[in-house]
């Protein structure tokens, strides 16, 4: 303290002293005429006087060295009730401890902060333990704390005493640490005891928000433990607990992987929990942690076959399932895209490229790379090479090519072109190319479709046969001059006969020692001779030496009945035409599909080459035989699953746009794969290949997320189109369902930005919450069932570098690091001020009280008390 003085808080009043002399004046006169005693008129007069000096307000103005200290104290979650006695214990010793000009004031903070006492007197200031009564504790904001009390009135000098486990997160303390030290401030830390890296919880959770119904929700759970230890598991489904499993949860991290099966559709709500035996577990809220499940209904599959072509037993399998199939053939694919997304995924089972319109293979491709569906493509007799899916749109979608490519040894063909010559095929009523001119023409291009090393066999025939060129080797364009010439001598004339023309082309063909033998046999009549028996004998014949045949039927005279019987016996296709300007065409497809394509015919049994969730069920070695597959190599991209013995692809798959698309050479068990139809998992087979091309559940047209902000949570609903397009939710009422069932009121997304819209969430708790969205309008109304999952309180989970951080603001602010052990320390620190500050006492009650002395000891002398008291002390 530095010298005294006094001062008047009403100063003013002290120009009423003025009078003085005139009431003494006055009084002394009066006095005289009245016979009053003089001392009675001083002592009225200075009773007067110090009346006056109590009006004024007199103070004594001291100069001394003030100093507020503001407590900033954590009252987070991470603040076991311990630590919190333990702080509130040394507070209170540290504030009994303060000096007389000492003043202090508290604030309690977690995810906001709270001024809970105003600066007072230290030594009058007391910390109770309620202080967190009226904290949100879910998170940690040291910013917002350290603001508040830079900012909070206080007399002389400031200094903060920040309190705390040091795990922030929200906020940036380090910010508002640099603006007190601008100002001059300091900041002692006191570190105590928050969540520690040995406290047993879980650590990580990972789940799918959405799944199919009838797949099983996987997840897999981290957990952190100080020691091994002995637990459980428990799992609680829309709040009613099932079987506990057992665990051992070693010692550091370790991961658990388990499955919850049999969700009906719809929204759940899960809790998992892990329950130790040992350790140490002093926050036991860590232990668990929530999430929101949404199973889909059964998906949608369109299941496409060639007409007149048997699908059931492939149909059942998937039904068996779960699924939901429409069955269809080629021409019923929805070219619309609105009414093709209908379907979950497609199935194209042994469908001939040609069977596809541009306009239904343009629709597949959009579904698949932009609508995010599924498509399977099932090989067969008249699927890929065989199907005509060279450089077609279709083969574009898969992730094999159906054209030999560089690096890949090549398979040697022989083709036979038998080819009718009848008299019919010279007739052309509209005189333009006749059907034999177009045969010829076909005949050239299907030659000139052929490599080099193939070989090549014409043979024409009406009720003869004519070898035009018999089955060669085409060595090189001499060869190809050659048969060009030879084609140019064919006329048309005589009658139609199929069946020996069929079996001198098969008798030529089946001397070839090529891979691939396949005929192509072209007629616009009917044979008169042949009958079903003597074809199918023969047409078993050309099968079992690895030979396929496809016919091309010319207009409707043409004996179709038969055509398309031979074709479907000989694992080929059938090609009907009512135009002469078709055949060329036709012919060339067939040319290309075995020159660059073909089925390949031998028994072995599948090779796995990569782990994939399709076969994650089925070891290899349990995998049937297959007798033959449609020859393909697998594209850059591609995931080749299943190999042949000699390394190409029987199943493969990759991701298109946003959907995936799987290949698979062999076709449903009608003939490559015969023993797989008696293999007792094609049902699981068919489904897993299904579950893997099924779009993700995830992945729907409107999507959830979300974001702590503080304690609440920020729900964003995006409701991007995958064409482009956004979901229009003005209006929309969103209706929130807490863990606990307890709906919110309806609420109106507000939209912050294009296509998105947000709800805030208050004070969440945690665990998974459902989410109904109502949109539309009253002629197309639409709903949403989803959820999301607020997460446990990041309190509850080790902050790394909290203690660094407590360090780091003291040091930033020349503040202190203070210890449990020494409270009193807090009111230690050496000022850091040059100024004084001054203190004002009060002193009006002295010239009060010596006013009234004076008042009665005037009325004393005027009734001569004191005379009266000599005189009784005499007598006595």
């Amino acid at each position: 303290m530095t010298g005294a003085s006094l001062s008047f808080a009403r100063a003013d009043v002290l120009w009423i002293l003025i009078v003085i002399p005139i009431i003494g004046l006055l009084g002394y006169q009066l006095g005289k005429r009245r016979g009053v005693r003089r001392p009675v008129v001083w002592l009225r007069i200075a009773a007067v006087f110090l009346l006056i000096v109590t009006l004024s307000e007199p103070l004594i103005s001291t100069a001394e060295f003030a100093h507020s200290t503001v407590f900033v104290i954590d009252r987070s979650s991470s603040i076991e009730e311990s630590t919190g006695s333990t702080i509130t214990s040394w507070v209170n010793d540290a504030l009994q401890a303060s000096g007389s000009s000492d003043r202090a004031a508290l604030i309690a903070f977690g995810s906001s902060a709270h001024l809970t006492r105003p600066v007072v007197d230290g030594q009058a200031l007391r910390l109770e333990n309620d202080l967190s009564e009226s904290i949100l504790g879910d998170s940690t904001n040291i910013e917002l704390a350290l603001a508040m009390a830079g900012a909070l009135p206080v007399t002389g000098e400031r200094r903060i005493v920040l309190i705390s486990d040091g795990a922030e997160n929200d906020g940036t303390a380090m910010s508002q640490a640099s603006q007190l030290a601008a100002d001059g401030v300091s900041v002692d830390v006191l570190p105590v005891e928050g969540v520690g890296i040995d406290d047993f919880r879980i650590e990580g959770l990972i789940a799918p928000s959405s799944i199919w119904m009838g797949e099983p929700v996987s997840l897999v759970m981290s957990v952190i433990s100080e020691v091994e230890t002995p637990g459980a598991i428990e799992i609680l489904v829309n709040g009613e607990p099932m079987e506990p499993q057992e665990a051992t949860f070693a010692q550091g991290m370790s991961s658990h992987a388990f499955k919850v099966d049999d969700l009906e559709p719809g929204f759940h709500s899960l809790t998992v929990r892990a329950v130790p035996e040992l350790g140490n577990d002093r926050f036991t809220s860590n232990n668990e942690q929530g999430l929101a499940i949404v199973v889909r209904d059964a998906p949608h599959l369109l299941l496409v076959s060639a007409e007149r072509a048997d699908s059931t037993f492939l149909r059942n399998a998937l039904e068996r399932g779960g699924a939901l199939v429409t069955p269809t053939s080629p021409s019923g694919i929805p070219e619309r895209l609105s009414d093709l997304s209908a379907f979950d995924v497609v199935l194209l089972n042994n469908v001939p490229a040609s069977e596809l319109t541009v306009g239904q293979a343009a629709a597949l491709d959009t579904m698949t790379r932009e609508f995010g569906r599924g498509l399977i493509v099932i090989g067969g007799s008249t699927s890929y090479g065989p199907g005509g899916y060279a450089n077609t749109d279709l083969e574009e979608m898969l992730p094999v090519t159906v054209k030999v490519t560089e690096g890949k040894e090549r398979q040697r063909v022989a083709l036979m072109l038998i080819v009718d010559k009848s008299g019919s095929m010279a007739y052309d009523p509209l005189q333009s190319s006749s059907k034999i001119d177009m045969a010829k023409e076909a005949v050239r291009l299907a030659s000139a479709a052929l490599s080099d090393g193939d070989e090549v066999g014409i043979l024409v025939f009406n009720d003869k046969q004519q070898w035009i060129v018999r089955l060669t080797v085409i060595g090189g364009p001499e060869d190809r001059e050659r048969i060009n010439v030879a084609i140019d001598s064919i006329t048309a004339d005589g009658g139609t006969e199929i069946y020996p023309a069929l079996a001198v082309g098969f008798d030529e063909i089946s001397k070839s020692n090529a891979d691939v033998r396949h005929v192509v046999l072209l007629s616009d009549g009917k044979s008169s001779t042949g009958t079903r028996e003597s074809y199918d004998k023969l047409i078993e014949e050309i099968r079992n030496s690895n030979t396929t045949l496809s016919t091309i039927a010319i207009g409707s005279d043409a004996d179709t009945d038969l055509l398309q019987f031979l074709a479907e016996r000989g694992n080929g296709n059938y090609h009907p035409t009512e135009r002469a300007e078709d055949i060329p065409i036709l012919t060339l497809a067939e040319a290309e599909g075995a020159g660059s394509q073909s089925v390949i015919r031998s028994t072995f049994t599948p090779l796995q080459v990569l782990a994939s969730p399709i076969m994650a069920s089925f070891p290899p070695e349990s995998l049937p035989e297959l007798s033959g597959y449609n020859f393909a190599e697998e594209k850059g991209n591609a995931q080749v699953v299943l190999t042949s013995s000699r390394g190409d692809p029987i199943l493969a798959k990759w991701q298109l746009g946003l959907g995936r698309v799987v290949a698979w050479a062999a076709d449903d068990g009608i003939d490559f794969a015969a023993d797989w139809r008696n293999w007792n998992r094609y049902d699981e087979f068919w489904g897993s290949v299904v579950q893997w091309a099924l779009p993700d559940p995830e992945n729907g047209q409107i999507t959830v997320s979300t974001q702590r902000d503080g304690s609440d949570t920020l729900v964003t609903i995006s409701t991007k189109q995958v064409l482009g397009d956004y979901v229009d939710l003005s209006g929309a009422t969103v209706a929130i369902w807490s863990p606990m069932g307890g709906v919110a009121d309806e609420i109106e997304p507000y939209q912050s930005a294009p296509g998105e819209y947000q709800v805030r969430v208050t004070n969440g708790e945690p665990g998974g919450y459902q989410i109904d969205l109502s949109y539309g309008n009253e002629n197309s109304p639409q709903s949403v069932t989803t959820g999301f999952s607020v997460p446990a309180s990041p309190e509850l989970k080790p902050s790394a570098g909290a203690n660094e951080l407590l360090m780091s603001i003291a040091e930033r602010t020349g503040g202190r690091v203070l210890t449990l052990e020494n409270p009193g320390a807090v009111f230690d620190a050496p000022s850091t001020s040059t100024s004084s500050v001054r203190q004002f006492t009060p002193i009006w009650w002295i010239p009060l009280l010596a006013a009234l002395g004076l008042f009665l000891t005037e009325i004393a002398i005027r009734y001569q008390f004191f005379s009266q008291l000599r005189r009784l002390r005499s007598v006595a």
